[in-house]
C-alpha cells in the first residue's frame, strides 16, 4: 500500500469523516435515509494483490430503513485510469458477498453500494456501468449489470469546493492546489473546516501533515499530528508550506550557482550572491559540455 492510499484510508476510517463524504459528495436519495449512528467499519481487505500498490478499500456497514447495507469504497490513486474498473468492482463485491454468512431460504444478501474515490491526475473517461463493456450478442438478461458511483477529486473546481464547508472539501481543495497557492489560501481552508469538531480537525491535521511531508519535507522535523484548535491547524499549514517553498527556493539558488560557476565566478562571489555555503557550492556538479 502506497503512502497516498494509507493517508486516505486512515482518515476515511473515521466514521464521522465518512459521513461527511457521503452526505456532501454522493448525490443519491438513499444517503439521506441512512442511520449514521449505526455505521460500523468492517476490518477486512478485498483488493487483490495485483492492485495492492495502487488502490485500497474501505467497507462500512450501516442501517437503511431497518435493514443493513454495505458501503464499499475503493480508493484509486494511480494516474493511469483503468477501463476495467467495473470488472474489478464486480470481483471485489463478489468476494464480499462470499464472506457473508449464507442466508436462510427466506432472506437475501444485504445490498452493497460501490463507490470509487479517484485521486489521480488524469480525467476519468470510462463508463461506470459494466454492461457497457460487454458485447450485447446474447440477451441482456444474461449480461452482468453493476454500476459504481464515481467521486473524482480532480473534477471539482476550487470555487465549487469553497461552498462545501467540511473536512472533505478541504482535503479536495488541498489536492487540487499547488503548494504556493495553499500558502496564500490558508484562511480559505480555515473557513472550510471552522465548523468541524476537534476529532475531525485532528484527523485532518494528521492527513495534511502527511500530505505536505510527501511533497518533499521528509528531512524536516515532523509537525505534531494532534492539533487542538483551528489556529493550530493554520500554523501547521503555514509552517509546512513555507518549508516546502524554502526547499524550492534553495534548489533555484543551486541552479543559479551552477550557471555562475560555468561563467567563471569565484566561490566567494557566489556565496555573497546566493547565500549558499562554501560546502554547498563545492558539492555542485557542473554539467559537462557535449
Amino acid at each position: 500500500m502506497g503512502v497516498h492510499d494509507k493517508r486516505y484510508k486512515k482518515i476515511f476510517s473515521n466514521p464521522i469523516v465518512m459521513e461527511r463524504f457521503l452526505k456532501s459528495f454522493v448525490h443519491e436519495d438513499f444517503i439521506a435515509k441512512l442511520d449514521f449512528s449505526t455505521m460500523q467499519k468492517i476490518d477486512k481487505e478485498y483488493v487483490s494483490d495485483e492492485y495492492v500498490e495502487t488502490e485500497s478499500d474501505i467497507v462500512y456497514k450501516i442501517n437503511f430503513e431497518g435493514k443493513e447495507i454495505y458501503i464499499f469504497v475503493l480508493l484509486e490513486f494511480q494516474s493511469t485510469i483503468d477501463k476495467l474498473m467495473c470488472f474489478r468492482f464486480m470481483n471485489y463485491i463478489s468476494s464480499l458477498y462470499l464472506d457473508f454468512n449464507k442466508p436462510d431460504t427466506k432472506s437475501k444478501h444485504p445490498a452493497v453500494f460501490p463507490l470509487l474515490l479517484y485521486s489521480g491526475d488524469n480525467k476519468w473517461k470510462y463508463s461506470n456501468e459494466i454492461a457497457d463493456l460487454i458485447e450485447d450478442t446474447i440477451p441482456g438478461d444474461y449480461i452482468p449489470h453493476l454500476k459504481y458511483y464515481p467521486v473524482l477529486v480532480n473534477s471539482y473546481a476550487k470555487e465549487k469546493l469553497k461552498d462545501i464547508h467540511n473536512v472533505i472539501s478541504a482535503m479536495f481543495y488541498v489536492e487540487n492546489s499547488d503548494p504556493d497557492e495553499l500558502l496564500k489560501e490558508v484562511d480559505i481552508l480555515l473557513d472550510l473546516i471552522k465548523e468541524e469538531n476537534t476529532e475531525v480537525l485532528n484527523a485532518f491535521a494528521s492527513w495534511v501533515n502527511s500530505y505536505l511531508s510527501y511533497l518533499g519535507n521528509d528531512d524536516k522535523e515532523e509537525i505534531q499530528d494532534k492539533i487542538e484548535d483551528l489556529q493550530g491547524v493554520k500554523t501547521m499549514f503555514e509552517t509546512r508550506l513555507k518549508e516546502y517553498g524554502g526547499r524550492l527556493k534553495k534548489e533555484g539558488k543551486k541552479e543559479d550557482a551552477i550557471k555562475m560557476l560555468k561563467k567563471g565566478f569565484s566561490i566567494a562571489d557566489i556565496v555573497d550572491i546566493t547565500d549558499l555555503s562554501i560546502e554547498e557550492i563545492k558539492s555542485l556538479r557542473i554539467p559537462e559540455k557535449v
